[in-house]
């Protein structure tokens, strides 16, 4: 190879590297900022089925009327930010998720207040807790399977096992059709499989998010991460 094609490919190497590092950081920070819309983009669009399965089953479970009058100040603080407010409560004054999970389970709100509560663990530092809750909260509708496991990805890297992160991620982009979930654990899994040097893993994520978003395949972020991994590939 000619020095002049060696130059080539050290500046192309760098520039791949430099956008690499953009696109991963920002992809890092990506539960730190979202992780609480995404809870509550999950409590919205359940609250209305669960409304209904509550009144539904009023004198079978009455139990979860209960519960939906005691997570609500928990709620409030999770929307605040005041995560060990929302996971531990105040004794006497209100429950939090943690109380909630104990004092109701088997409800359906004991049931989401796992998920919140993983979220709320998963940023105040205790990973291994909140890998443990994730791995409670029953998800049997598609885009509850692709949160969890979006989560779970998320979780299992601050771990140190990028691997099942990356498995994990993968699940979530598998897991629904949704575009907002989708594109959000496509382009983590491909920073990570870039990360692991496991191009070929990375680039069937972004496949699969193109094949079921054809429309997106100009979009910057997805096209620049293919690009990164086809080349690193060769």
């Amino acid at each position: 190879m000619s020095k002049k094609k060696q130059e080539e490919k050290k500046y192309a190497t760098e520039e791949v590297f430099e956008s690499l590092e953009n696109t991963a950081q920002q992809s890092e920070h990506f539960l730190e900022k979202n992780a609480k819309v995404l809870g509550i983009i999950f409590g919205v669009l359940v609250l209305g089925a669960l409304a209904y399965f509550a009144y539904l089953k009023f004198v079978q479970e009455p139990k979860n009327i209960n519960a939906q009058k005691e997570v609500v100040t928990a709620d409030q603080m999770f929307n605040n930010d005041s995560m060990n407010l929302a996971l531990n409560g105040s004794p006497g004054a209100y429950m939090g998720y943690n109380q909630i999970i104990e004092e109701y389970n088997g409800s359906d709100v004991a049931n989401i207040a796992k998920f919140k509560s993983a979220i709320a663990l998963y940023e105040t530092g205790n990973y291994q807790e909140a890998l443990d809750r994730i791995e409670s909260f029953s998800a049997k509708e598609e885009m509850m399977k692709a949160m969890k496991s979006g989560i779970k990805g998320d979780i299992l890297v601050q771990l140190g096992n990028k691997e099942k992160g990356l498995n994990a991620y993968t699940s979530a982009v598998n897991d629904t059709k949704l575009k907002v979930i989708q594109e959000i654990y496509a382009q983590k899994a491909a920073v990570l499989a870039y990360d692991l040097q496991n191009f070929d893993g990375g680039l069937k994520v972004i496949n699969q998010y193109l094949n079921d978003h054809p429309e997106d395949d100009t979009n910057s972020e997805i096209t620049k991460l293919k690009e990164m991994l086809t080349y690193a590939s060769k």
